[in-house]
């Protein structure tokens, strides 16, 4: 979030200050005083680019090429995963290679190669920097972990064992407990945890409902923790697929019957790390898989009571609500309402400390599929649609809509928000829209954040 300056709400000509082509990538812009660092992928390369705040124009660009492939849905990118900085050097996670660093003039600090990885659909969940460490959280089917690396050296530092089975791509947050310590709190398989961030030891775990697959990362509150879910209304067919890839009629599906594409992909994980592990699925095997991830969508509130030494004495759910809940994008908890957006343009305001719906309404403009998260600035919400459309509300338990801006491109990006201009990549560009800051004494002041 975003405050105390003036931003836009309609986003005409003179409002878009620059806009500069980058290479292809769903990765968030992220912002230090003088650059921007976006990630992308581009002709088997792996990409981390730099760019001048003031005027857009390409600072610096560096290239690594993986040693290997990974495999990713087509909603994913090998520059999905979003770079963190700490105001100077950027950090940047790719899944099929693993950590780099660079200084702010684009010199190697350090690269940890990491990997292979066992996620379905390939890795998204982006780093944060924690306790001088570089965190990821790095679920998957098989092994599952969370992990922290020297922000100096790269090295590892710790890491914890997580639950497998894991269809998670949540971006981990920080929180700071009653006792001051820094905890890192994410979401896994039917679970919300909290690990110290100094030495990894998990500090408290509280059971959440509903949680088959896991992207939007969670919002955080006064000893509130919220996290969306979203989960499987019930088990797919096995006849189904007998039907359609049970080439020898034994009733089972083999290693040479996966098929091709996004369910060959699944198949082949299911096979080689559930049940036996033998590469055969079979009807027993398949209703194992599956069944753990039947319920429904939920929005869960979880209160926590932590003790003197930051553990939760208690935990307990709050409330929980059902309807309208998107897959990919954040809720934004802002001023006790919680919001998020769902498919085809559906808001939702609910009171933060109830969970009672206090407006839920269409975005007329903007009825349109959602991968980017809410984000807000002086009492505004933006919330950006995959077609690029940018719908701009007023935030408040009665929101209402002010304007929606159409940008022309696909955008999966999140916006990033500071000094009354708000930075948006899209498929193909990278865009500063606001008020216009040409004088020196701006760029000067930019220059030494």
């Amino acid at each position: 979030m975003a405050e105390g300056e003036s931003y836009p709400t309609e986003f005409n000509s003179e409002k878009i200050l620059w806009k500069r082509q980058v290479p292809p990538g769903k990765s968030s812009p992220v912002l230090t005083g003088p650059h921007i660092f976006l990630t992308a992928q581009q002709n088997g390369k792996l990409m981390v680019l730099c760019f001048d705040r003031l005027t857009g124009k390409i600072v610096w660009e560096r290239s690594i090429t993986p040693s290997r492939d990974e495999f990713q849905h087509t909603l994913n990118s090998a520059a999905s995963s979003t770079p963190v900085t700490d105001g100077e050097n950027v950090y940047a996670f790719f899944g099929n290679f693993g950590l780099v660093s660079y200084s702010p003039k684009g010199e190697e600090r350090w690269r940890t190669p990491l990997g292979p990885f066992s996620s379905v659909w390939g890795m998204a969940a982006s780093p944060i920097l924690a306790s001088g460490n570089v965190v990821l959280v790095l679920d998957g089917f098989g092994e599952s972990l969370i992990a922290a690396f020297d922000q100096k050296t790269g090295k590892q530092k710790w890491k914890a064992t997580r639950l497998p089975f894991a269809l998670n791509y949540s971006t981990p947050i920080l929180r700071r407990a009653s006792t001051g310590q820094e905890q890192i709190v994410i979401a896994g398989p039917g679970q919300i945890m909290a690990y110290d961030a100094g030495s990894g030891e998990q500090r408290w775990s509280a059971d959440i409902p509903g949680a088959a697959s896991i992207i939007a990362s969670l919002a955080v509150g006064t000893g509130v923790v919220y996290s969306l879910t979203y989960s499987l209304e019930g088990v797919p067919s096995f006849d189904e697929q007998l039907k359609n890839l049970d080439k020898d009629g034994d009733g089972n599906i083999g290693r040479d019957e996966f098929g091709t594409g996004l369910n060959a992909r699944a198949l082949e994980v299911f096979g080689t790390m559930h049940g036996n592990r033998d590469g055969t699925i079979d009807r027993q095997e398949w209703s194992s898989i599956w069944s753990q991830w039947v319920g429904k969508p939920v929005v869960t509130a979880v209160r926590l009571g932590e003790t003197s030494n930051g553990t939760a004495a208690r935990s307990q759910k709050a409330w929980s609500y059902f309807r309208n809940i998107p897959r990919v994008p954040s809720p934004l908890l802002k001023d006790g309402i919680l919001y998020f957006v769902n498919n085809g343009g559906i808001l939702t305001a609910l009171d933060a400390d109830t969970g009672e719906a206090r407006k839920t309404g269409r975005l007329t403009g903007a009825l349109d599929n959602y991968f980017s998260s809410p984000v807000s600035a002086a009492g505004k919400l933006y919330f950006t649609s995959e077609s690029g459309k940018i719908a701009v509300v007023k935030a408040g338990t009665a929101w209402e809509l002010l304007a929606v801006n159409d940008l022309g491109e696909e955008c999966y990006a999140t916006p990033a928000l500071s000094a009354g201009q708000i930075f948006v990549r899209t498929g193909q560009s990278l865009l500063c829209i606001g008020r216009r800051r040409d004088d020196a004494a701006v760029g000067s002041r930019l220059k030494r954040q």
